[in-house]
């Protein structure tokens, strides 16, 4: 069963140039998690969400991959990284997205997007292989819902044998 089956073709989407104030406003609205970001040709750049923003808060230093692992020495920092929200407002989306998030295409395997979804969260992108524009995505809801219809086509089916 392939990818296409369980895409969700109309995604809301952050486009390049935005700010991350409005695409935090975006996520706000939608109750969504993440976005992909397109260019003007709908041109899959990467995925912005929490994630991203939250990685953008941390001191350099807790982010290195030999860096500080416990962060509990520092009391009060909320007020600290509140600020470090205010300054990322500005900045574009560009400069923080995911460039390195996973994506599918519409033939791939269901089995894989559950993998990649199940490693590294949702939504993954599913792009057309050739040009790399965006055609969806697809989420733990949309595989689930696509399951779901296979449950009912067999039970269908099923049913069906037993008539006749």
């Amino acid at each position: 069963m392939p990818c296409k089956d369980a895409i969700l073709p109309d995604p809301v989407v952050g486009k390049k140039g935005q700010t991350v104030e409005e695409l935090i406003t975006l996520l706000e609205e939608k109750h969504i998690r993440s976005v992909p970001i397109v260019d003007d040709n709908n041109v899959l750049l990467g995925l912005f969400g929490y994630d991203q923003i939250l990685d953008n808060l941390l001191p350099v230093s807790a982010r290195m991959e030999d860096g500080l692992q416990k962060l509990d020495f520092i009391i009060g920092a909320a007020p600290g990284v509140a600020k470090r929200l205010k300054k990322l407002y500005p900045k574009l989306v560009d400069e923080v997205l995911d460039t390195e998030c996973c994506v599918v295409h519409p033939n791939t395997p269901t089995w894989e997007a559950v993998r990649l979804i199940v490693k590294y969260a949702s939504p993954i992108p599913v792009v057309n292989e050739e040009n790399g524009k965006l055609l969806g995505i697809v989420t733990e809801q949309s595989l689930i819902t696509d399951f779901k219809k296979i449950i009912r086509e067999m039970e269908e089916e099923n049913t069906q044998q037993e008539v006749g």
